[in-house]
C-alpha cells in the first residue's frame, strides 16, 4: 500500500497521508515519498492549490511512528532524522500555489508542525490538535515551533508550545491558528470551494505575495537551529522516561 496518495481534480491536488492503521504516523519513507510527490506537483502549472489530509477517519497525523523516532537515538541520530523531515515542512511551506491542510482527525506533535507548514489549516470540529512535544521532554522536532510564530500570535504560540496542551477545534479557531471549522456532514469539495474557482496562475501570483511577507531564509536559519536544539534534548533522561511512559501506556 502506497502511504502517501495523490488524487488530481480540475485544478486541485490532494495528496493523502495513507498509514490509517498507525494513525498516519510519519514514517522516513513516508516523508521522502510526500517530499517527492511535492517535487513533482511544483513544476505543474495546472495545479491552482494543494490539500493536504489523512486517510482515515481518526487522525490527520501523530508526528514521527516511534519504530524509528525510538528514545534510543543518539543526538546524531536524531539529529539525521528530524532534519530530513524539517526538509519536507519546508518544502511544504514554501510550495508555489496554496496549501491546505484538511485536518480530517486529530494531529499531535510533528501532526501540527506538518499542518502549520500549510498555509491554512480547516479543521473537523470533533478533532483535537496539540504541540504534545514538551511532554516528551522535548521541543518540535521538525522545525515547526518556529513555523508557529508565523501563524498565530507570539503570546499565543508560546502557550501552546510550553503547556503541551491538546486543544479543541474551538480553541484552536479562537487563537487563528484554524481558519475554518468544519463537521462531518459537509461535502469534501465544498469544504475549499472558494478556492476552486480561482486559476493557477492567479493563485501562484497571490502565494508569492504571501512568500514576501515571510523572511524564508531567516526562517529556515530558525528552523534548522529548533530542530539541533532538539535532536540535543533526544539523550536526555526525560525523554526517555516519557517514551518508556507513553509505550507501556499504549501497550494496556
Amino acid at each position: 500500500m502506497n502511504q502517501i496518495t495523490v488524487r488530481r481534480c480540475e485544478g486541485m491536488a490532494e495528496i493523502v497521508l495513507n498509514r490509517p492503521e498507525k494513525m498516519n504516523a510519519l514514517s522516513s519513507d513516508m516523508a521522502m515519498e510526500l517530499k517527492r510527490q511535492l517535487e513533482e506537483l511544483r513544476e505543474r502549472e495546472d495545479v491552482s492549490f494543494v490539500v493536504l489530509t489523512g486517510a482515515g477517519s481518526k487522525a490527520f497525523c501523530t508526528g514521527g511512528d516511534l519504530t524509528e523516532f525510538h528514545g534510543d537515538l543518539t543526538a546524531l541520530e536524531a539529529y539525521e532524522k528530524l532534519n530530513r523531515v524539517k526538509d519536507v515542512v519546508y518544502d511544504l511551506l514554501t510550495f508555489p500555489a496554496p496549501v491546505l491542510a484538511l485536518l480530517n482527525g486529530q494531529a499531535r506533535g510533528g501532526g501540527c508542525e506538518l499542518a502549520t507548514a500549510c498555509d491554512f489549516r480547516y479543521g473537523l470540529e470533533t478533532a483535537s490538535f496539540g504541540f504534545v512535544q514538551g511532554n516528551l521532554g522535548l521541543v518540535p522536532g521538525f522545525g515547526g515551533g518556529e513555523l508557529l510564530y508565523e501563524r498565530v500570535h507570539p503570546s499565543m504560540a508560546a502557550h501552546w508550545l510550553m503547556s503541551a496542551r491538546m486543544y479543541t477545534a474551538e480553541e484552536a479557531f479562537r487563537i487563528g491558528w484554524l481558519q475554518k471549522i468544519w463537521t462531518q456532514e459537509d461535502i469534501e469539495a465544498e469544504v475549499f470551494s472558494s478556492f476552486m474557482n480561482k486559476t493557477p496562475r492567479q493563485m501562484r501570483i497571490l502565494k508569492g505575495q504571501y512568500l514576501k511577507h515571510m523572511d524564508t531564509g531567516n526562517l529556515l536559519d530558525r528552523m534548522e537551529a529548533e530542530v539541533l536544539q532538539c535532536s540535543r534534548l533526544w539523550e536526555s533522561a526525560e525523554h526517555k522516561r516519557a517514551v518508556k511512559k507513553f509505550l507501556q501506556t499504549r501497550k494496556r
